[in-house]
């Protein structure tokens, strides 16, 4: 697994196998191992890691028994309490997800490990993690636990996917915070779900399986296939980023594959405008700031500015034209925000951090 800073283009997180974690503050050219395994625990082949994006530098890190925290980025780590032991084994987490409308709600899955009869399990915090409440019982615990995600506007509502052959058993969500999940894996196909995926402003989910992506409409129950163009292999993650309007689709062995997230979940050809290059500076900065073009010949280009903050509603906008940088002196909250500049045939977006 991976996290890319979003205030900061160069600085990374990469991973080799088993929770070995490694920054880079130059884009991947360089790295140093962080110590993101506070106790020396076994941990999964792919471990994971996840940002709260609501409180930039905030990551946590899933082991066996315990998820672990980093308040500034990855340099430093602690551990939170413990997950609740099934009493056999401590198998290791294969998912976490943060809540968007509330940092102190975490959820966490384990893996089966059938050699010791051990089975798998989901778990939920409250109160950013001194305690724990197992959520699996409404669940079948046979399987593999791939991926979970929480809605954006309700902790209480989340997903989580499954691998396996079971057909029927893929995907199950819960609007009572665990206390039951209902079974919407409906018309998915026999194949493991790898990775499930809730998108900001729309009821639609996203699955990644060994057969494609799935787009998921509530209104009708159905999933449709939405992998025209995208090589016949698995497909381990979905990314995207709904300012750029763009989804990022990772398959096992044929690379990362892109199209604008408005044609995936609507299910339309892929109609993106040209990116237009801008750059923003200082970044961090504390409400005043510089935005530039960075190609001329956008400077005749009527262009609409947007700021966006996380939760993905504008804050503000200026209509952009006969200059290539303009000056801004914002009042905004702390926390990360995205500057996008667009018009039908150019778009361009930044991240940057109110501090």
């Amino acid at each position: 697994d991976n996290y890319l800073d979003p205030a900061d283009d160069y600085a990374v997180i990469g991973s080799s196998q088993y929770g070995n974690f490694y920054l880079s503050p130059d884009g991947g050219i360089t790295g140093t191992g962080i110590g993101a395994n506070v106790n020396s625990e076994s941990a999964e082949w792919v471990t994971p890691i996840v940002a709260d994006y609501n409180n930039p530098g905030t990551l946590y890190a899933g082991f066996s028994t315990i998820v672990t925290q980093s308040l500034d980025g990855g340099n430093t780590w602690s551990g939170l309490s413990p997950l609740p032991s099934n009493g056999i084994n401590d198998n290791e987490m294969t998912a976490l997800a943060v809540a968007n409308t509330n940092a102190n709600v975490i959820y966490a899955t384990r893996r089966i490990r059938f050699e010791f009869s051990s089975p798998g399990g989901v778990y939920r915090t409250t109160n950013g993690g001194n305690t724990w409440t197992d959520i699996t019982s409404a669940l079948p615990d046979s399987l593999y636990y791939t991926s979970i995600d929480v809605s954006y506007t309700d902790a209480n509502t989340a997903y989580v996917a499954m691998a396996g052959l079971v057909p029927g058993v893929k995907v199950f969500k819960t609007n009572d915070a665990g206390a039951t999940w209902k079974n919407i894996s409906f018309n998915l196909p026999n194949a493991p779900v790898n990775c499930i995926k809730t998108v900001f402003g729309s009821s639609a989910l996203l699955a990644g399986t060994d057969f494609g992506v799935y787009r998921f409409d509530a209104a009708s129950s159905v999933w449709t296939n939405e992998s025209s163009g995208l090589p016949n292999v698995i497909v381990s993650d979905i990314e995207f980023n709904a300012v750029l309007d763009k989804a990022y689709v990772a398959t096992f062995g044929r690379g990362i594959w892109e199209t604008t997230l408005s044609s995936l979940l609507s299910g339309q050809q892929d109609t993106s405008p040209l990116e237009a290059g801008i750059s923003l500076y200082p970044n961090p900065n504390s409400g005043s700031f510089t935005i530039a073009l960075l190609q001329t010949e956008v400077m005749n280009e009527s262009l609409q500015l947007e700021i966006i903050d996380i939760a993905g509603r504008t804050v503000f906008s200026k209509r952009l034209e006969g200059k290539l940088s303009y000056r801004l002196n914002l009042k905004l909250d702390l926390g990360m925000y995205f500057a996008k500049v667009k018009n039908k045939k150019l778009n361009g977006v930044k991240s940057f951090v109110i501090q």
